[in-house]
This record gives structure tokens, C-alpha cells and sequence, in this order.
């Protein structure tokens, strides 16, 4: 036993002269640009590719305040969060099993079982809707696409394959970016009404989606919009892992060499006992320049999905919602096109190839974030997981979202009806409740010179009440309890 595992204050390992610096170069903020870019992966295809366009062709541009609000909300909470593994080398969701009223550990429980039913839904979504284009190209059944696309998705995962393929992704996929932001331009958007669309006021459809899509004015605003942000840079069923994730960077006491003897020690404290971090003034430095860290690489990862999310919305009611063109049904991703094809007509070939390539690869990237926010969710409350770690619990995540995924698909469900609940429950409510957890921990267990600074503190209790607030009228609109 050393004696880090018994007694003394705990210190940070010292932090790179780049944290450090008062002023910090654009290359440092991209060196520091980890985890979050597989969290931008995962959503670039559904949240921002056919979601914010869907928005932008039913409601125009009235809700593209939705895009900063929701960006600042889930980006606050996913700093606090990743902030807190930085400092203390301690998931948030072990800290919530030990120290919030009620039995023990029922919180990290609840949002696995937010996430375990959510899961299905969005994997599901994805390969349908990939399915689903490929078909409208002429290539074959839909159904088949999307099994076939969830299964080699799933080995290839699994064996850790795909690297050469995921590096080809990325650059077609930044090439689609990049065009689709040029279209902005292009298309000449209504410059002046996307500004006003950046201040919340009332919204409505569109007068065409009554008479050409009546399916969809059955739906609540309300719920068409909070699925929208529940896909908006992803949810708790990324989150959670998404700060998992972070073990394999070293950041901060995660790369502390005693690492584990410390664990043990907070594993035996009191759980409502504050975390014995060193409040001497060159401690307290080092763990603010840390903090750095994982505020690089959320600023970089909400900062990328909140422009392209814009850019999207933007192309959706410019160039779609003119045609009077709605991203619904099986053609979530074929309209999508035009958007490159107005900076030239060639590039709406290119299209094909690359939102096969983004769809393949968010379908890819999510097995890995399930198995890891299942196991920090379970390892929070049990030691067996915690023994096994990631790997040993790989295979009932990957059998649960296979089976699950399957089933969903054969029912023949559209992809906006798959991914509802799990958008509404997963995507925006339990991140409302997660950032709430946040909140009490760190008044509870942090000390006072690492607790979060107002703004965050201020941040993130907003951001917590909107999406728990959205959520749950949500769920009460989706269910028909209000209308």
C-alpha cells in the first residue's frame, strides 16, 4: 500500500508548457483535439447532415437559435464533465453512485438504462437511412443495405480495422463540409431573417408541409424540434463515454503515475468527504492549466458541429424549403445533394461517395462509445465490470446493439421515427438531469479553488434546465398527454 492510498494531499502531474502559456496558439487547441472528434464523427451524419437540414426545409430559419443554444448547453455540460475525470482521474458517474441522495448508485443506473434503450434506436436510424439512399440510387433493398451495413460495421469495429478507410472518411467528409459552407454563400440565403432566426420567438411549419407532408404536421413542433437538438453534437449515450474516452489521452490525474492507488483511495473515502486535492496556489495552477486540455478539444468539437449544424439549417431553408423539399420518410439524404450542387453541378456526384462515406463511418464509431459509456456506467457500481474493464464487456454491448438494431430495422420504421425516443429521452432529457449531478458533485466533493468558475457553474445550471425543461414537454407532446 503507498502512501498516496492512505493519506496527503493529491496533486496534479505538471501540465505541458502549451497549457500553461497565458496565450495558446490554434495548433495547440488541434493538438488537444482528441475524443471530441470521434463524438463530431458520430453526429455529422444524422444531427447535422439530415436533422438540421429537415429543420431549415420545415421551419426556415426561425430556429436556428436552437443550433447556439443547444450547442452551448450540451458543450457546458460535456466541459464540466470531462473537466472533472481531468482533475480527479474519477468518472463523474462513480462520483454520482457514492454521493447523491437515495440508494446507493440508482443514478448511474438510470442513465444506463437511458442508454441501453437507446442504443438500438440510433444505430437503427443510421443504417436505414443509409439503406434507405442507397436504394433511391437504384443499388438494391433497403433493408438488406442497412442489416448488411450494420453487421460489417460491427466486425470491422470489433477486429479494429477500417484505419486506412477511416483516414480517406475524413477527408472527403471535410471536402463535403467545406462545399456545403460554400453553398451558404452560393444559394444566397435570406441574410436578414437568419439573423432574426438567432433570437427565440414563436415558430411554426412551413404553409407546404401541411399539404405535402401531412405525416409531419401531425407532430408537435416541440418534438420535431427537440428531436433535432437530442441529434445536435450527440447525447448521453456518447457523453458518457465520450469522458471515458478520456483515460486513453493521460490528461491530467488520469496520467498521475500512482493513478490507480489513488482510485483506491477515493474508492475507499467517504463519498461525501471532499476530494483531498492540494489547495496550495502551484497546485491549484497546474490544475487550471489541465483544464485547458479538455476545453480545447470541446471548444474545437461543439464549435465544428455548431457551424456545420448552421450551414446545414441554412442550405435546408434556402435551397430545400424553396422547393418546398422535406428530408422525411425514405429520403432523409437524397435532397441533401443540391446543397453541393449549386457551388457545381459535378459535385453532386461526389455527394454519393462522401455521405456514404460519413454514414459508414458514424455507424462504425458508435459501437465503440456504447461498449464505453456501458462500462463506466456499470463500473461505477460494480466492482466485477471494473475487473473486466472495456474490453470484457464488449461483447454483450455489441450482441444487445446488434439484436436490438436488427430488430428495429426489420420492423420497417423510418429513420425519424427510430431515433424519436431515443432523441427526446437520451439526446436532451438525460442530459439535463446529467448536468444537474454535475452541479451537486462539484459543490459537494470539489474543493473550493477547483470548483467550476461562474460562468461554467452559470452555463451549465441553464443549459441543465432547458434540456431537462425541453425534454420533458417533449415526452409529454410525443405521447400525447399535451399538444
Amino acid at each position: 500500500m503507498t502512501a498516496l492510498e492512505t493519506s496527503g494531499a493529491l496533486t496534479l502531474p505538471e501540465a505541458p508548457a502549451s497549457l500553461r502559456r497565458k496565450r495558446v496558439s490554434f495548433a495547440t487547441i488541434l493538438k488537444f483535439f482528441g475524443p471530441g472528434a470521434i463524438i463530431a464523427s458520430l453526429t455529422i451524419g444524422s444531427g447535422e447532415s439530415i436533422l438540421a437540414s429537415r429543420e431549415g426545409a420545415v421551419f426556415g430559419y426561425a430556429v436556428l437559435w436552437a443550433v447556439v443554444v443547444g450547442t452551448v448547453a450540451k458543450g457546458a455540460l460535456v466541459y464540466a464533465s470531462n473537466r472533472h475525470i481531468t482533475l480527479t482521474g474519477e468518472h463523474p458517474m462513480t462520483r454520482f453512485a457514492r454521493v447523491l441522495p437515495g440508494p446507493r448508485g440508482w443514478f448511474p443506473l438510470v442513465i444506463l438504462l437511458i442508454c441501453l434503450a437507446s442504443f438500438p434506436g440510433w444505430a437503427s436510424g443510421v443504417t436505414v437511412a443509409l439503406g434507405d439512399y442507397l436504394e433511391s440510387l437504384g443499388a438494391g433493398d433497403a433493408t438488406l443495405y442497412a442489416l448488411g451495413v450494420l453487421a460489417f460495421s460491427a466486425v470491422l469495429s470489433y477486429i479494429g480495422g477500417y484505419r486506412v478507410l477511416e483516414k480517406v472518411q475524413v477527408v472527403i467528409a471535410g471536402l463535403m463540409v467545406l462545399l456545403v459552407l460554400v453553398a451558404v454563400f452560393v444559394a444566397s440565403p435570406d441574410w436578414l431573417g437568419a439573423l432574426g432566426g438567432l433570437v427565440p420567438g414563436d415558430f411554426d411549419y412551413a404553409p407546404f408541409v401541411a399539404e405535402r407532408y401531412p405525416d409531419i404536421v401531425e407532430t408537435s413542433v416541440w418534438v420535431e424540434l427537440v428531436v433535432f437538438m437530442g441529434g445536435l453534437g450527440g447525447g448521453m449515450y456518447d457523453y458518457v463515454g465520450y469522458t471515458g474516452m478520456l483515460r486513453e489521452k493521460k490528461w491530467g490525474m488520469l496520467g498521475h503515475p500512482e493513478a490507480q492507488a489513488i482510485g483506491r483511495r477515493m474508492a475507499a473515502m467517504d463519498g461525501r468527504a471532499r476530494i483531498p486535492l492540494s489547495t496550495d496556489p502551484a497546485d491549484v495552477a497546474q490544475a487550471k492549466a489541465w483544464s485547458r486540455a479538455p476545453l480545447f478539444d470541446m471548444l474545437a468539437a461543439f464549435l465544428a458541429m455548431a457551424i456545420i449544424a448552421a450551414a446545414f439549417m441554412i442550405n435546408g431553408a434556402a435551397i430545400l424549403g424553396e422547393q418546398q423539399q422535406v428530408p422525411a420518410g425514405n429520403d432523409v439524404l437524397t435532397y441533401q445533394s443540391q446543397f453541393l450542387g449549386v457551388v457545381a453541378p459535378v459535385f453532386e456526384y461526389f455527394y454519393i461517395v462522401a455521405i456514404v462515406m460519413v454514414l459508414f463511418g458514424t455507424a462504425y464509431a458508435l459501437w465503440e462509445a456504447y461498449t464505453w459509456t456501458t462500462y463506466e456506467s456499470l463500473a461505477a457500481v460494480s466492482k466485477k465490470v471494473r475487473e473486466r474493464g472495456q474490453r470484457g464487456i464488449r461483447p454483450y454491448v455489441y450482441a444487445w446493439v446488434g439484436i436490438g438494431s436488427v430488430l428495429a430495422i426489420l420492423s420497417g420504421a423510418s429513420f425519424v421515427a427510430l431515433i424519436t425516443p431515443a432523441s427526446i429521452v437520451g439526446g436532451v432529457f438525460a442530459c439535463g438531469i446529467y448536468g444537474a449531478g454535475l452541479l451537486y458533485v462539484d459543490r459537494k466533493n470539489m474543493p473550493g479553488p477547483y470548483r467550476m468558475g461562474r460562468v461554467l457553474r452559470v452555463l451549465v445550471t441553464l443549459g441543465s434546465v432547458f434540456l431537462t425543461v425541453s425534454g420533458i414537454v417533449a415526452i409529454l407532446a410525443y405521447v400525447g398527454v399535451i399538444s
